[in-house]
């Protein structure tokens, strides 16, 4: 009975045990490989679909600013205005910004009377344009030659303060007027804009708004405007008030078929056009490029007006090239070129 007793204890029930915990550790790891098999599946599907996202949806992305190394063809330049600077938000000065649109600007040279003679100077005029954003920049620009004319955005976060500084500082200033682009509402000119839509009426108080705004300016030259300036009422509109004021006005020509010149002549407005935009690209080269093509101009036509804008590359680039100038090529304020047409 004692050895019948001591089988029993030896009986299947402990290996039954065994096996079962034996078991679960199985279990548990292939529902562990299973489980990350799952999260390893959705992760390519997610992964899949964002950059499904990225390539079939481009609306979606935000467009990138054009950079230097693209082939530098003059028939398609392009300036984009940066979006910080139509909202009134600060970019610092070392950040590659961009402030303008141009998309159709007129690229033909103006056509002027032959220079006066063997030994007239050659005058160039430098106007930088959308200042009000960035002080450092445009008090060192004005620091390279006092006859650097800048133009200032109206109602610009710092535009007030910064003219002040110029003007204590003997330069001349004028109102960087904003007016309508083609692009428009999708490239907005920003605040104090004069659009088509205008009535004569609201088009008239806004432009007072912003003579208004900018104290010490002697003259305007237009913001974006590719359709604005297109409108030859508008301009005859605009230019009446500029010749009560006493002002002169600056083409920019970013419209080939501007009719600022013919507004101008009819109203009998001290007038001007430009001749080179300097720095379409933010790279020394290419504003080098462009410099000596404003200087060759002058030489070729008497006189030449560039203009720039507050970039970084544009100070470093006049800093080495203004030098170069000394008595082959005279820097004049821009009112000194201006003339009835």
């Amino acid at each position: 009975m004692a050895a019948k007793k001591k089988v029993k204890k030896k009986a299947v029930p402990r290996k039954q045990t065994t096996r079962r915990k034996s078991q679960k550790p199985v279990l548990f790891n292939e529902l562990k490989k299973i489980l990350v098999g799952i999260v390893i599946l959705v992760s390519v599907c997610l992964i899949v679909a964002m950059i499904a996202d990225l390539f079939f949806q481009p609306g979606r992305i935000e467009r990138k600013r054009e950079v230097v190394t693209k082939p530098l063809d003059k028939s398609n330049i392009k300036e984009v205005k940066a979006k910080k600077a139509v909202t009134g938000l600060k970019e610092k000065s070392d950040k590659s910004i961009r402030y303008e649109v141009f998309e159709d600007i007129d690229h033909t040279t103006v056509e002027k009377p032959p220079p006066p003679g063997k030994d007239h100077i050659p005058q160039i005029a430098i106007i930088i344009d959308d200042i009000g954003y960035d002080k450092k920049i445009a008090l060192a620009l004005c620091d390279l030659n006092s006859n650097i004319t800048f133009s200032v955005l109206p109602f610009a976060p710092f535009g007030k303060d910064i003219s002040g500084k110029l003007h204590a500082k003997g330069s001349q200033l004028m109102l960087h007027l904003p007016m309508e682009p083609v692009e428009y509402p999708d490239i907005n000119p920003g605040p104090g804009a004069i659009l088509s839509g205008m009535s004569p009426d609201v088009l008239i108080d806004q432009l007072r708004k912003n003579i208004r705004d900018i104290s010490y300016i002697v003259g305007v030259n237009n913001h974006m405007g590719s359709k604005l300036t297109s409108h030859s009422d508008q301009m005859n509109q605009i230019f009446s008030i500029l010749k009560k004021e006493n002002l002169f006005f600056v083409d920019s020509r970013t419209a080939p078929k501007s009719q600022c010149k013919a507004s101008a002549r009819l109203l009998k407005l001290k007038f001007a056009q430009r001749d080179v935009f300097l720095d379409n690209f933010q790279n020394t080269e290419y504003i080098t490029g462009q410099f000596k093509e404003l200087v060759d101009l002058a030489k070729k036509h008497g006189s030449a007006i560039g203009i720039g804008h507050p970039y970084k590359a544009t100070l470093q680039t006049l800093s080495r090239e203004l030098p170069k100038l000394k008595n082959k090529v005279e820097i004049v304020r821009v009112s000194t070129l201006t003339a009835i047409p």
